[in-house]
């Protein structure tokens, strides 16, 4: 069976349900109240002779000129995602058995790398380099705590997502 998320004027997907843990409209999040942000879902890709990958996706119609308050959201919800996506697998959150796709609940944490993509549509290329900076410099202490590859924090407008058969 397969999943689509209809997110900030784009159709991501279809994905195998396994692969998709719907972080923004799961229970486990809506459990732990008001206050916090987080992505709109984690992706498991497989690619042939490496580990599997998880992407972090937040997906936004737009970007502002005014950056600082922008990146520190973003931040935000990728953060809280790979923190809650962690301690999901680990099945630290009350019924995370009953609750995660079961790729999710037999993830290698060990092997598996995390990255966060930010999908702007409609985001002129040009424009990329400042975004990707300011937020791979606010993403910093979470990739090196969590000790996360070169890379792992990526912007890429809605025709780079659809290279990477993310949006159709």
């Amino acid at each position: 069976m397969s999943i689509s998320i209809e997110e900030s004027g784009m159709i991501f997907g279809p994905f195998p349900e396994a692969h998709v843990f719907p972080i923004e409209k799961s229970v486990i999040f809506t459990q732990l109240g008001k206050g916090l942000k987080v992505a709109e879902f984690v992706l498991l890709r497989d690619s042939a002779g490496r580990p599997r990958e998880a992407w972090v996706i937040e997906a936004k119609s737009s970007a502002p000129k005014e950056l600082t308050d922008y990146v520190e959201d973003i931040r935000q919800k990728f953060t809280n995602s790979v923190q809650l996506t962690f301690a999901s697998c680990l099945k630290r959150h009350q019924n995370s058995v009953d609750l995660l796709p079961a790729d999710f609940l037999n993830l290698d944490l060990e092997n598996c790398s995390f990255k966060c993509i930010l999908v702007i549509r409609n985001f002129p290329k040009e424009w990329m380099d400042p975004l990707q900076k300011a937020l791979s410099k606010q993403m910093n202490s979470l990739i090196k705590t969590m000790c996360l590859k070169p890379g792992s924090v990526v912007v890429i407008n809605d025709e780079m997502a659809r290279q990477r058969n993310l949006i159709t």
